[in-house]
């Protein structure tokens, strides 16, 4: 992911604008002392070495009114967390893919009723797992549908991701992941998600809501349907045109510096960089699942691009219906959260009053592994970002950045 000496400095001056503007941008309803509060909130975690360090970006109407660094990129080395630093997003890969599918689906390449076995033969004669706790030795049963690209869109397609707790869930982990997350234990996308189709299936196609890696086999349709490298696509399609310049699956030698370290802590230890880094540079599995790295204000534009319908920057990147589509509870009632449903890419908020967590009316939102987060509510025309990069079992930075944004906003 190369990019010119003019792009750097773009970069650069596009970070600095946007510091200016925080501070300056938000209207009378905006009570920024609420923020005041999640700064001082990190401050105290990151000093009890409960967390490394987190970047938070808010944007109302248009205008960053917060944009803040705290803490270590590195706490080994003690380096400071800078504004735009770059993070390994993990699953919030998986939007953008969404959106680069529907591209296709505009252009009249691909429907969303369409069998994924059309691209993808292998995905023919799938079984059901009868028993999960039995793992690959269970018995199974044939699916009684094929699989469409709707189901991978929004997790009904029965595959799993393998985070669940059972048998079959923890081998396909193994099988997929390995044990230590390594993210190099397959030479190619083909090879990752045929290994994911030779497992059984958790479920009958369209019949529960199961967090999987169907995004990766999205990926496979993508790159088989465009004639292009997944890394290319999206740099042609979605990337160049929103000036998102430090985004994709490979970076150069000045981008790696900026990258946050991976950290970890247990329960009574104080955070430390974890044993396992992600490789920057030679990665050869360019995923739906994750495998892209960004930084607050380049996610910002595609949330941005999202926000208003499909046009930001002066591009077009969907139409305005397709995006609404996005926004539409595709899944009925099997979403697991109340008060939520789950659109083509994103979940999204139907009934805020039965949200355990704040938020306004179509807000869509997601996370990643390695405790990033974003949300757009179109309600308050509001796009929050939280990132940092550390493992699961750690301190949560997201529900006190929504609690506090949400406070500031009502």
């Amino acid at each position: 992911m190369k990019k010119s000496n003019f792009n750097h400095k773009y970069s650069i001056f596009f970070g600095v604008f946007w510091l200016i503007c925080v501070g300056v941008g938000h209207g009378q309803d905006f009570r920024q002392s609420y923020l005041d509060s999640l700064y001082a909130h990190y401050e105290h975690s990151i000093s009890n070495k409960t967390l490394a360090g987190v970047e938070t970006l808010l944007i109302l109407n248009d205008r960053v009114v917060w944009h803040q660094a705290q803490g270590m990129a590195d706490v080994a080395t003690k380096t400071p967390l800078q504004p735009n630093s770059i993070y390994y997003i993990q699953s919030m890969t998986k939007p953008i893919i969404s959106v680069a599918i529907m591209q296709l689906v505009e252009r009249g390449l691909l429907a969303l009723d369409d069998p994924i076995e059309m691209y993808i033969p292998e995905a023919k004669d799938l079984g059901v797992a009868i028993n999960l706790d039995l793992g690959v030795d269970s018995p199974a049963q044939k699916i009684n549908r094929s699989l469409t690209i709707l189901d991978l869109l929004t997790h009904t397609s029965g595959l799993s991701h393998g985070l669940g707790d059972s048998k079959l869930d923890q081998q396909l982990f193994k099988a997929l992941y390995d044990e230590t997350l390594n993210y190099r234990s397959h030479k190619s996308l083909e090879d990752r998600v045929f290994t994911l189709l030779s497992f059984p299936l958790v479920a009958q196609p369209g019949t529960q809501w199961y967090y999987s890696a169907g995004a990766d086999v999205l990926a496979l349709i993508l790159q088989r349907v465009s004639k292009q490298s997944i890394p290319s696509y999206l740099k042609t399609n979605i990337f160049d045109p929103l000036d998102m310049h430090d985004t994709g699956y490979n970076l150069d030698e000045l981008q790696s510096r900026r990258v946050m370290k991976l950290h970890s802590r247990n329960e009574n230890d104080p955070v430390k960089r974890h044993e396992k880094q992600v490789p920057t540079s030679r990665n050869t599995i360019y995923g739906g699942t994750h495998g892209l790295f960004s930084t607050a204000t380049d996610y910002a534009q595609f949330c941005l691009m999202i926000l208003h319908n499909g046009t930001w920057n002066g591009a077009q990147i969907l139409k305005a219906d397709t995006v609404k589509n996005i926004r539409t509870n595709h899944t009925a009632d099997l979403y697991n959260e109340e008060g939520a449903g789950f659109g083509l890419g994103f979940s999204v908020i139907l009934i805020p009053e039965k949200m355990n967590r704040p938020g306004g009316v179509g807000q869509l939102q997601w996370g990643g592994y390695f405790s990033t987060h974003f949300f757009i509510d179109p309600a308050h025309k509001a796009i929050g970002i939280t990132l940092t990069q550390q493992m699961p079992g750690g301190e949560d930075i997201n529900t006190p950045f929504q609690i506090e944004v949400y406070r500031a906003l009502n």
